[in-house]
């Protein structure tokens, strides 16, 4: 699946002239204002030949087919929590159904690729970076993003006791967030569309000091610029649900124990034995 017409002007505006790129970050923001506009209201700020320039640099060859584009991504950027589901149970609708694994798996695959970049490598790594730093972890992630949040800290949680959860109580989360300690960090999964819970508590996150690291599936996620971390999956378009902020969680798993090895195997192998002490789990069945 091509990324998206926002997608592409958030990739290339960083290398553009001057205009052009604050033509893009106007574009980024402003994008269901802009789906709308003529060529000569959208040119108000910058001249029309920058538009033009821009059109011609993101492959288009008229403003009629650009404004086209705009306006369908503003119709999809503001549709509900479930449009990933009805994507997925449209295409397989619409497959044989000896071929919804195989259309499953190629979607998976395009959407983990998407992932695999440079920059959310280092970004990966300087948010481990970033944890181990603080005197706590904390943890967020409302409605589909509980659930990554919730796995995140409970792993984590087995060999590195700094964590702590914020999910689980949403009505008391401002009063959590507001006597959060200086020096610790919170971790935010808020995948597109956000909640607004989850937005106010980055927000006063950030102006209290409080480093942020966001875990998204969009880059336009307002979060992102309460944050001195962003891991963006670029999945906003995937069908796969939760599939790549989980891969996401995994990576940061493994970045962390790496990170605090030996302790973290230590941690484990020591609470493997005290399980095992205690007969929790079954390894043989009984005849």
């Amino acid at each position: 699946m091509e990324n998206n017409i926002i997608d592409k002007i958030i990739q290339i505006k960083d290398v553009l002239p001057k205009k052009q790129r604050m033509l893009c970050n106007y574009l980024a923001i402003n994008y269901v204002d802009a789906g709308m506009m003529t060529v000569a209201e959208l040119a108000a700020g910058v001249r029309h030949h920058y538009v033009m320039r821009l059109m011609k640099t993101l492959g288009y060859e008229n403003y009629s087919d650009f404004k086209h584009d705009l306006f369908n991504i503003s119709i999809m950027r503001n549709s509900s929590s479930y449009r990933g589901i009805k994507q997925s149970i449209s295409a397989a609708i619409q497959s044989p159904s000896s071929s919804i694994v195989d259309t499953l798996w190629m979607e998976t695959t395009h959407t983990i690729e998407n992932i695999i970049t440079p920059k959310n490598i280092q970004q990966i790594e300087k948010a481990v970076e970033m944890m181990i730093g603080a005197s706590t972890i904390h943890f967020l992630g409302l409605r589909s993003s509980r659930m990554a949040a919730d796995y995140l800290e409970s792993t984590i949680g087995r060999f590195y006791p700094k964590t702590r959860q914020l999910s689980k109580e949403p009505d008391f989360l401002m009063d959590r967030v507001l006597r959060l300690d200086t020096d610790s960090v919170l971790v935010v999964f808020s995948v597109w569309p956000c909640t607004k819970a989850t937005i106010d508590a980055a927000d006063v996150a950030n102006q209290r000091g409080i480093p942020v690291i966001l875990i998204t599936n969009t880059m336009l996620n307002p979060i992102a610029r309460y944050a001195q971390v962003v891991i963006d999956t670029n999945s906003v378009n995937s069908s796969c649900g939760n599939m790549a902020t989980m891969f996401v969680t995994e990576a940061l798993i493994a970045e962390m124990g790496r990170q605090t090895a030996p302790e973290s195997t230590h941690t484990l192998e020591t609470l493997e034995s005290q399980l095992d002490e205690l007969d929790v789990f079954i390894r043989e069945r009984a005849l």
